[in-house]
């Protein structure tokens, strides 16, 4: 049951499909947000291709089973993808992105508690592909360096189907060609797995990239 509960946060880690990214070394310094012009929107409008995720967080999955044991995993990840494909088109009021995919080959760290007292800890491998999506949605610009949307779509490896009508807030930066979007994003979800109901909660840290096509 150890490696399930693990492999179960390991699953948390996600993407916002809206907010897409290509080949990231790592991350690079923050930029200067300068962008020119009195109207911000100028900066975004186009096509952009995507140009990698930085994802860096934790879950913390909580469950108890039929004997009454409360279980609690937690699982720390910090992954840059690769492969990444797809483009993200802006116009003035919309982002749409499409054919979006990349994968993530990295470790993720779990550990395993059942009443409080530590039964595992250990370092286990993560590879996962994540399919081409597509989504669009409405967004606006806050200042010069804010973008935020109301109605973003959200998609998680081992999510059954992509979560609708979620919340985002990026804060924007520019590097040359290349746009830099950070967001912290915040999920809960309630699910049952061979009878006993589980807690997913994740935080984390996210910074995607676009470069201009």
């Amino acid at each position: 049951m150890t490696r399930t509960y693990l492999f179960l946060l390991a699953a948390a880690a996600l993407i916002l499909a809206s907010c897409s990214k290509g080949p990231m070394a790592g991350p690079d310094p923050d930029p200067a947000v300068n962008p020119p012009g009195n109207n911000p929107s100028n900066k975004l409008t186009g096509t952009w291709k995507f140009a990698g995720m930085e994802l860096k967080g934790q879950s913390v999955t909580s469950a108890s089973d039929m004997e009454g044991n409360t279980l609690r995993g937690i699982t720390d990840f910090d992954y840059i993808s690769i492969e990444n494909k797809g483009t993200v088109t802006f116009d003035e009021r919309m982002m749409t992105s499409k054919d979006i995919s990349y994968m993530v080959d990295t470790k993720v760290k779990g550990s395993t508690y059942v009443n409080g007292e530590l039964m595992e800890s250990e370092e286990l491998p993560w590879r996962v592909t994540i399919p081409a999506s597509g989504s669009s949605a409405s967004y606006e610009l806050k200042a010069n360096d804010s973008l935020y949307s109301q109605a973003s779509t959200v998609s998680f490896p081992g999510i059954d189907a992509p979560l609708t009508g979620q919340p985002m807030a990026c804060k924007l930066s520019w590097k040359g060609d290349t746009l830099v979007l950070k967001s912290r994003v915040n999920y809960t979800k309630n699910s049952s797995a061979n009878g006993t109901a589980t807690i997913v909660s994740s935080s984390m840290d996210q910074v995607t990239k676009l470069v201009r096509k």
